[in-house]
């Protein structure tokens, strides 16, 4: 049974089999409103001072029945907490920490394609690649794709919507670590510096969470500092103590890290003070017709003082005009953007520019 999730160790589903199904609520008129639903639908349920718990004969097709019969708010929808039991199995504490609203069960069952494309492993990567002034190639960030089952692409921002909505983040950020890691291996990327992007919030605890990604890298006998794992929208993070221990665990396993999207706002200032990555990316933004800009090139002279002054490598991202990067080429250290090459399934190992 895959229907309950420890964070990132199993992939939720709907099962198609007999179960219990436990429902909570902190209100009385919401747990009423589900009784109601039991006893039209004639579905025996034991009323416990915990909450309400039924056995039905196929979860997937309840909840359709649940979610097309009975109208609740949206609101409503995350005040029902929801977890499946096996036959003949009582709630204790540890079921609680199971609950998930009912209103990501519902996205769980509208969220078929992305959960198929999980439970078949069907990530794929995009190389993009990183070069010096001189425009060699000295490494790629992977991006990551999902397969359908007819072998079309599906975007990465419809993937980690899903995750987000079924609150399968964890176990999504965990499978495109491992899948960069195996595939730039496949690639024979070992001896250049691969970039890898991980979500800070996915991350509750870096020993448990990131044991299976550093044993691969370990396994596939990388050079860790040749691997980089990349922060991604690192503007949105909040808890930078959280932040800096995933880091330092990172760091202390001999990976290198980067910090993305730095230039715009104080929260990315101040983060490159408090967490002292060994790679910086200036954002788009700042790159975008730098050339023109005195403001975005006094930005940029400001981080370059930092980066020297500190042993912090800098990368300009976005790059996509030949000005942009003849102003930065003797700038900053290495250079990205659709200006050199887009993101590609194999690996490009030298530029043909026009």
């Amino acid at each position: 049974m895959t229907s309950k999730c420890k964070k990132c160790e199993l992939l939720p589903c709907i099962p198609e089999e007999p179960l219990q199904l436990f429902f909570l609520s902190a209100h009385p008129l919401l747990s009423q409103k589900i009784k109601d639903f039991l006893k039209t639908h004639m579905v025996n349920y034991e009323d416990l001072e915990e909450g309400i718990l039924c056995q039905v004969p196929n979860p997937r097709d309840f909840l359709n029945k649940l979610k097309k019969d009975l109208t609740l708010s949206e609101p409503e929808l995350k005040d029902i907490s929801l977890v499946l039991l096996n036959l003949n199995e009582m709630p204790t504490f540890k079921h609680f920490r199971d609950l998930r609203p009912l209103a990501t069960w519902y996205e769980l069952l509208e969220a078929t394609e992305y959960l198929e494309v999980l439970e078949n492993n069907r990530l794929t990567v995009y190389f993009h690649p990183i070069v010096d002034k001189d425009l060699r190639v000295v490494g790629q960030e992977c991006l990551i794709r999902g397969v359908r089952a007819d072998g079309s692409i599906i975007p990465p921002a419809f993937l980690f919507e899903k995750a987000e909505k079924t609150q399968t983040i964890f176990y999504l950020d965990r499978a495109c670590r491992e899948v960069s890691i195996k595939t730039a291996a496949v690639k024979g990327l070992k001896d250049e510096l691969i970039f890898i992007n991980f979500i800070p919030t996915s991350i509750y605890d870096p020993k448990f969470c990131l044991q299976t990604t550093i044993k691969w890298a370990y396994q596939l006998e990388f050079n860790p500092s040749n691997v980089v794992f990349e922060v991604v929208e690192s503007q949105k993070v909040t808890d930078i103590k959280h932040l800096s221990n995933i880091l330092e665990y990172y760091k202390a396993n001999g990976f290198r890290v980067a910090l993305d999207d730095v230039g715009t706002g104080y929260a990315s200032l101040e983060m490159l003070v408090n967490l002292r990555p060994n790679f910086v990316k200036i954002d788009r933004e700042i790159v975008r017709d730098i050339h023109q800009d005195t403001l975005k090139q006094s930005i940029v002279k400001a981080l370059v003082q930092i980066c020297k002054e500190n042993d912090i490598l800098l990368l300009a991202e976005g790059i996509e005009k030949v000005e942009e990067f003849s102003y930065l080429k003797d700038v900053v250290d290495y250079f990205q953007g659709f200006y050199f090459a887009k993101p590609n399934p194999e690996p490009i190992r030298r530029l043909t520019l026009n």
